[in-house]
């Protein structure tokens, strides 16, 4: 959120307006506003949360580490080393969560994809917001009923809800934040902080992004850019600065002295990207860009974003000849200002990715949200130009209403050639079970072959890669204790125990039985086999 880009795009709420003539709707709505607005819609996601569990589920290789480190930092017992790289925000959470036991794991579930439940209302939210160019709603449409009130509201539900669609059809967006990742809690976060900033809550905003420093580096420029901005125009929000900008390195790097006895033992471990990450390309950088950003999001919501980028730079070029209103001029700023943000987080993610960091598309997912939120808006402004050019024929409200509902078919029956979605949701059905059932099985194998302790009594053991930490979890030990499958030349000694396992279910099954050596196996599941060399 940088603060040149973000200053001109103000979009300060009216206070609310009371009167006999306000009806239900427009009191609810002047209620649910701002911290309450927040706290209902993270109430509904955590309940659909919630219920999601009655779908299998499970945590992925990250979370799991995660859920790991909460249960050793309550026994004062942490060890980093051997997992993913260290991330604050949700081992805050896991660590609460430690307390409840086997209950740990789904519990984080349910926070990582509250998240992203609230990401996607937030970016609901923005789009409706700009869409209609101002802070709240008008007075006349406090007042108008029937057909003239659907005109009104129906370009900025309709930007709303192709914002919306647009970021969960992101690929991987529903998968990953399903199996526990947290770039969906870290999208929320962002989003409400600049909603707040919208709002003129400026201390609030750069409080609330500090849960998003918590989350990802990457976001620290844009961060620590907003921060000096308030250090300097707001002389009373110097000691909130201040302090959340000294909190940063203690929870980032104080916890890795303290687990691996190195302060930047994460850095190092995530410039160890996984073999098929963009950053082993012939131009990473590239790569990160043409084959993972622009994928992510569809070309027509793409296209349109260009679109109202275009109208608002015409909006804010004319509000410098004094033709244009204040709160469109500061709609259109605050469109351009997303526009610039959501496209320097995918540089921003090339360029980590050039320098040797993995590049996943769960870390561009920040700047999908926002991407889909200018693009939403330029669909909605699309509907309110078609309006006025058809209300020279027909009613305005007629006009509208026939202008979204025939941009609605265009969206729809657009060729799928111009931007196919990239959810495939039996696949990602297929995909999530076979995970659970990899989790559920672990279990049932582990007891069949005797329980943890004497797995861990016969000595080494190891496993299929992506299963290590879960198989840590299960046992009871830290990440380390548990060898993935050897990579390389000279191959290490035998291990007493092997957990054999596929990591999607047409990979290969790893580790494989080295030759000439006395197993026995000892259970077998749908997804497990444990063969021991103890008898």
């Amino acid at each position: 959120m940088s603060a040149v880009a973000f200053q001109a795009a103000e979009v300060a709420a009216p206070a609310p307006a009371h009167g006999r003539d306000s009806t239900g709707a427009t009191r609810l709505a002047e209620w649910l506003h701002g911290g309450r607005l927040y706290i209902s819609l993270a109430v509904v996601a955590l309940v659909i949360s919630a219920f999601s569990l009655l779908i299998p589920s499970t945590p992925s290789y990250d979370p799991w580490a995660w859920i790991i480190w909460g249960r050793e930092i309550v026994h004062l017992n942490l060890q980093t080393t051997g997992g993913p790289s260290w991330k604050p925000l949700p081992v805050i959470f896991t660590t609460l969560f430690a307390p409840f036991g086997k209950a740990a794991p789904d519990l984080w579930l349910v926070i990582a994809r509250t998240g992203a439940l609230m990401a996607v209302a937030m970016t609901f939210k923005l789009a409706l917001r700009l869409t209609r160019r101002t802070g709240a709603e008008p007075a006349d449409a406090q007042r108008s009923t029937g057909l003239a009130r659907a005109g009104e509201l129906a370009p900025g539900f309709l930007a709303a809800t192709i914002a919306a669609l647009g970021l969960v059809s992101a690929g991987g967006f529903i998968s990953d934040n399903a199996l526990g990742y947290s770039e969906g809690l870290m999208a929320a976060v962002v989003l409400i902080a600049i909603d707040r900033h919208l709002d003129g809550q400026r201390r609030q905003a750069f409080a609330i992004a500090f849960a998003a420093a918590l989350d990802r580096p990457e976001i620290w420029p844009f961060w620590g850019l907003y921060g000096l901005y308030l250090f300097w125009t707001d002389p009373e929000a110097r000691k909130l600065v201040i302090g959340l900008f000294a909190a940063i390195p203690v929870f980032w790097f104080l916890p890795e002295l303290w687990g691996s006895g190195h302060l930047f033992r994460g850095v190092n471990r995530a410039q160890n990207p996984r073999s098929n990450s963009p950053a082993f390309a012939s131009c990473p950088f590239c790569a990160e860009l043409k084959d993972h950003a622009w994928p992510l999001i569809l070309l027509r919501i793409k296209a349109a974003a260009a679109f109202a980028v275009a109208v608002a730079g015409w909006g804010l070029w004319r509000a410098r000849r004094g033709q244009a209103g204040d709160a469109p001029r500061r709609a259109d700023a605050a469109v351009l200002s997303l526009a610039v943000l959501g496209i320097a987080w995918l540089v921003l993610i090339a360029i980590m990715t050039q320098a040797g960091f993995s590049g996943n598309n769960r870390y561009l997912v920040l700047g999908a949200a926002l991407v889909c939120v200018v693009g939403g808006v330029g669909w909605g402004w699309a509907a309110q130009i078609g309006g006025e050019l058809l209300a020279r024929v027909t009613k305005p409200a007629v006009a509208t209403v026939s202008a979204v509902a025939a941009l609605v078919v265009v969206f729809m029956f657009i060729p799928s050639w111009i931007g196919a979605t990239a959810v495939d949701l039996p696949a990602a059905h297929k995909s999530l079970s076979y995970q659970a059932r990899l989790r559920s099985d672990l279990t049932r194998a582990v007891a069949d072959a005797g329980g943890a302790s004497k797995l861990l009594r016969c000595g080494t053991i190891m496993t299929e890669g992506f299963q290590v930490p879960m198989v840590a979890w299960t046992l009871g030990v830290h990440t380390l204790r548990i060898e993935g499958p050897p990579s390389g030349t000279p191959l290490p000694p035998a291990p007493n125990v092997i957990v054999q396992a596929r990591a999607t279910r047409h990979a290969t099954l790893l580790p494989k039985i080295p030759r000439n050596a006395s197993y026995v196996r000892v259970a077998s599941t749908r997804t497990f086999k444990i063969f021991s060399t103890c008898r």
